[in-house]
């Protein structure tokens, strides 16, 4: 008996510590809180699940049902209802719903939904709604903690952790030291463990559990809870992965990995270590013209795919910034700051650091960056550029890369090495275009010029006429008939007549159709194929769609926006987030203006997403795989053009692979045509006026107040791109397809599609 007490006590001890080792490893599952607020009633329980890092674009949120009793008796058909706040209200409080079905005779069921994420939640409140009826007296409230609020968008870093992780002996199975990171990527403090070369794996995760200073944030990603959709990466500017387990997520999980090239090809950034740089031996030494066929190679028909991680690797020398004194750009005069950064409600919500608060390092930078040179610490070492170079790859993917780093265990690594993989556009303001916290003044280059302007000139005719009738005309009709006194009641009531007459025309002049006006700029990345042609088929390649999209309302706006619900939507808002020295307390309890009902596979933004009679602009980013739209023959003397989409292209420039342009315009869809010789670069005369619009066709108004500083990292490269041309590479204008229409009846005011690519 004693025995089987014995036997028994272990087994719980056992269950109980492989309880907590499941706890530790999921610690990244933070749980804000529950509803409804009467679960006995209601029969169970969701829980709101979420990851650490919370911060502009879209938060990663897991609803977990569990029955109260030993299954769900019926299948249950629920609406759920989120509506975040800040301290004070913002100009886009909005409130997010999704539709939930949890099957009969489960115990537990698990729903991944990614909820907007425009500014910092403060409180959250949660409604479970039932055949339109809420579960619970009251709306549940949720607990933001720390690590989850927003803490200003500047520098946010995934770190992928490989399932076995615990039992590996690999070097790159070992936790991060991210000391370095921190300090170089997010402006920290320096680390003051001058005795410390590495830290272990329990230390270097606490560090990322307890960093509070700079502006670096870390996500830790488990290899067995990546994301379903590539919108929930779109807080993260950096993923740190081991090269090994990125190929085993793509040989075990190759949705997951799609998704997580999707990312990667819409800007984001993958430093690999422990990884192989073979391919990349020699590629810095040969000329564009070699570099274009060499890429061009594909796998036979039939073949299996190559890896993507294979595939064509970049110039090192031109991807990378070398510096030979990292400490000339760290501040070292400055204090060693490791107090946490603070946020504000008010000056628009804002961060900052405040070096004077209690318990902030008193020593200097300099001080702790001599004690780790004193004792040759790694993450002041630095090498010559060859040396560093060496250890160095990139693949870029779309507008994306990958970083190849061969050391099996980089970490904490030198300042010197951090500092050399940034990259220009590389934070996510930057890289997006969008500021929530002070607005954007690039809302006023993408209106619509012709619709919800003031009719001066009519205007003046009109006012003009009144004042003629009201003055002279009627004074001395009045005055012959001697009725003077009537003067008294004609003024105001043609005072009355004439204003509404402005009113009506005002509304007339705009019409009664729904308008939109849409710039659509797509990438065809052709030197990294999806899957190579076979069977009649053509090969397929990552494509990226980003468009500014501008909408206008005259009377119906309750259909909404429909966008897709694997496209990056970001409402771009022309002034700050909060009324400056107009506060509001935020009120959960107040359902907002403004909705995203998540649809299907769709998302619906109404209220005030499209208010009436006023344009609104968003930003939507949409990555995918699919066959290059344009098929170009260099053969021979001439270049000849296929052209594949429904649409006619109205002029496509090309640059083939000896350097030369060409030029054609007034392609058919299905034609092929010959394209013809042009003295200079003809890609940057169609960019011209698309990526950035003609400033000359705007109103004076929307004129001195536009500024194109905020143009987005595609934007940026796109038109660095048209201004010097790759060998082998094209740009095309067309028409912009009905589908990308979120307001399907509308009217197209200015709407343009370019397309553009690097072919294989």
């Amino acid at each position: 008996m004693r025995r089987l007490l014995r036997s028994v006590v272990a087994a719980l001890v056992i269950a109980v510590l492989g309880t907590l080792t499941t706890v530790s490893a999921a610690a990244e599952e933070i749980q804000l809180g529950a509803a409804p607020s009467n679960p006995a009633k209601a029969g169970f329980t969701m829980f709101v699940i979420t990851e650490r890092l919370g911060n502009e674009g879209f938060q990663p949120i897991t609803l977990r049902f569990r029955a109260i009793g030993k299954s769900f008796t019926r299948q249950r058909s629920l609406r759920i209802l989120f509506r975040p706040r800040t301290q004070y209200a913002t100009e886009i409080d909005f409130q997010f719903a999704c539709q939930v079905t949890v099957p009969q005779g489960v115990k537990t069921y698990d729903m991944p939904v990614l909820v907007p994420h425009f500014y910092r939640w403060e409180s959250c409140s949660v409604q479970v709604i039932e055949d339109g009826r809420r579960l619970g007296k009251v709306a549940s409230k949720l607990a933001i903690p720390a690590s989850v609020k927003d803490w200003g968008q500047y520098m946010s870093i995934g770190v992928m952790v490989p399932r076995d992780a615990a039992t590996s002996t690999a070097p790159w199975a070992r936790f991060p030291d991210l000391r370095s990171i921190a300090t170089i990527l997010g402006e920290g403090a320096i680390s003051e463990k001058a005795n410390v070369p590495r830290l272990s794996d329990k230390q270097a995760r606490k560090f990322v559990d307890d960093v509070v200073y700079g502006w670096a944030r870390f996500r830790v990603i488990d290899e067995d809870a990546l994301q379903p959709s590539w919108i929930g990466y779109s807080q993260l500017d950096v993923i740190l992965a081991p090269y090994p387990l990125l190929q085993r997520i793509e040989q075990e999980q190759p949705d997951r990995s799609a998704e997580l090239k999707r990312w990667v090809s819409a800007g984001g950034q993958i430093w690999a270590y422990a990884a192989p740089l073979q391919a990349a031996a020699s590629q810095g030494t040969q000329t564009p013209e070699q570099q274009a066929t060499s890429t061009s190679a594909s796998p036979p028909a039939g073949a299996d795919p190559p890896s993507w991680l294979a595939g064509a690797r970049g110039d090192v020398s031109k991807s990378f910034r070398y510096w030979a004194d990292p400490s000339s750009v760290m501040t070292l005069s400055q204090p060693n700051d490791t107090s946490a950064i603070q946020y504000q409600p008010w000056n628009y919500g804002t961060y900052y650091s405040n070096s004077y608060a209690y318990g902030s390092s008193e020593k200097t930078r300099q001080s702790v960056y001599d004690d780790l040179v004193a004792v040759k610490h790694p993450m002041v070492q630095t090498v010559t550029k060859k040396k560093l170079l060496a250890g160095l790859g990139v693949m870029p993917y779309g507008w994306g890369r990958v970083v190849l780093i061969e050391q099996q265990d980089p970490f904490p690594g030198s300042f010197q090495l951090w500092k050399s993989l940034e990259m220009d556009k590389q934070k996510w303001g930057e890289r997006n275009g969008v500021e929530y916290a002070t607005g954007n003044d690039s809302y006023w280059a993408w209106l619509m010029s012709t619709v919800g302007q003031p009719p001066v000139t009519m205007f003046v005719i009109l006012n003009g006429l009144f004042v003629l009738v009201m003055g002279p005309l009627l004074y001395f009709g009045l005055r012959r008939r001697g009725r003077l006194y009537l003067l008294y009641f004609l003024a105001p009531a043609l005072a009355f007549l004439a204003t509404m007459g402005l009113f009506f025309y005002a509304f007339l002049s705009d019409g009664f159709d729904n308008r939109a006006r849409i710039r659509q700029l797509t990438w065809i990345d052709g030197r990294h194929p999806v899957s190579p042609p076979g069977d009649g088929q053509p090969g397929r390649v990552p494509v990226i769609d980003q468009s500014r999209q501008t909408y206008y309302t005259v009377v119906d706006n309750q259909r909404g926006l429909r966008f897709a619900g694997d496209a990056f939507v970001l409402p771009v808002h022309h002034s700050e987030m909060m009324n400056n020295y107009n506060y509001r307390v935020a009120d959960d309890s107040r359902p907002g203006d403004f909705l995203i009902d998540q649809v299907g596979d769709d998302r619906l933004y109404s209220g005030d997403f499209l208010p009436t009679r006023t344009q609104v602009h968003y930003l939507v980013t949409r990555p995918h795989v699919g066959v290059s739209p344009i098929e170009i023959d260099f053969g021979g003397e001439t270049v000849s053009l296929t052209n594949h989409l429904p649409t006619p292209l109205s002029i496509v420039g090309v640059r083939d692979d000896k350097g030369k342009y060409w030029i054609a315009r007034d392609v058919a869809p299905a034609a092929t045509v010959a394209l013809e010789k042009a003295n200079s670069n003809t890609l940057s005369m169609i960019a011209l006026g698309v990526v950035d619009p003609d400033s000359t066709q705007m109103p004076t108004p929307y004129q001195n107040r536009v500024s194109m500083n905020d143009r987005t990292g595609i934007e940026e490269r796109l038109l660095e791109f048209s201004r010097n041309p790759q060998w082998r590479s094209f740009l095309a204008l067309t028409e912009v397809q009905a589908d990308q229409y979120a307001l399907r009846e509308c009217v197209q005011d200015e709407c343009v599609r370019m397309i553009g690519g690097l072919l294989p």
